[in-house]
């Protein structure tokens, strides 16, 4: 955790000071990675819209930062995998919300209005993010992580994973100066992120009767949906494999954005004050 308040202190730096500024917005897709995906960590779930808003800080023509505020939705269904996958039977979708805390590197240095009004780029930083992962039973949309389908809060087992996590956002994409004040960007990234819990799978499966008892009927009923599948009697199978531990989940972002200076001769605001001076790149 040391190591995450030092990135957000380094990449905030800029935030003190007051340099050109644009204000954008942008809308895509976003996708989920993990334990549910039809074919593994090879495939995606299935595809959802995303948007967001975002305040870009002009360091210079090469740097950068972006303060990010992005919705999205992620989710997969073992409906959509192979034969293995199938009879698992497990399912979950999960809002986010992301603030995220970005620093841009043009390549070729990026200045609309100049002969630099395109550039590709790359981009990293950290975020917080807020998910909750469910998914429909009989009809009804139930909340996993408060069920502990894998045993979470039994003694013996992990205690209940937070719905609050920190991300790595990294990816790129390609900016297009529109005239001096506005840019157009394409951009696709993903987050790598510290938990196995996007979609509530990661390890074995819990004993059933543990489940029961420790977490309830809804827990035990969820936390192994074979018997459902096949229209069976519950199937019990502690020990064997649920999820995977050994990859944590990501989820991405694809998008187009569109960004408008806050100064200049076409800015939505007029002139930018510069109160305290900032170093440049």
């Amino acid at each position: 955790m040391r190591h995450i308040w030092i990135l957000i202190l380094f990449f905030s730096t800029p935030l003190f000071c007051q340099e050109d500024l644009s204000l954008g917005f942008s809308v895509g897709i976003s996708n989920y990675q993990g334990d549910l995906t039809p074919q593994g960590i090879s495939s995606f779930g299935r595809t959802s819209p995303t948007g967001a808003l975002f305040l870009r800080i002009l360091h210079s023509d090469f740097f950068n930062t972006r303060l990010n505020i992005q919705y999205g939705t992620v989710e997969a269904h073992d409906a959509d995998g192979g034969p293995g996958r199938v009879s698992r039977n497990l399912s979950f979708k999960s809002h986010i919300w992301e603030a995220a805390l970005i620093e841009e590197v043009n390549l070729l240095g990026f200045h609309p209005g100049t002969r630099r009004f395109f550039s590709p780029y790359l981009f990293g930083g950290v975020a917080v993010f807020h998910f909750n992962p469910t998914t429909e039973y009989l009809g009804q949309v139930v909340e996993l992580q408060p069920l502990g389908t894998e045993g979470q809060g039994i003694p013996g087992y992990s205690g209940k994973y937070s719905l609050f996590q920190v991300a790595i956002p990294i990816g790129g994409g390609l900016k297009l100066g529109l005239g001096k004040d506005a840019t157009l960007s394409i951009e696709v990234g993903g987050r790598k992120l510290f938990t196995d819990y996007l979609d509530d799978v990661s390890g074995p499966y819990a004993d059933s009767r543990v489940l029961l008892k420790g977490n309830g009927p809804l827990s035990a009923a969820l936390g192994n949906r074979m018997g459902e599948y096949y229209n069976s009697d519950p199937v019990n199978t502690p020990g064997a494999p649920r999820g995977n531990p050994k990859y944590q989940d990501w989820y991405f972002f694809s998008t187009v954005s569109l960004a408008f200076a806050l100064d200049g001769d076409g800015s939505l605001f007029g002139r930018n004050m510069r109160i305290i001076p900032c170093f440049k790149f």
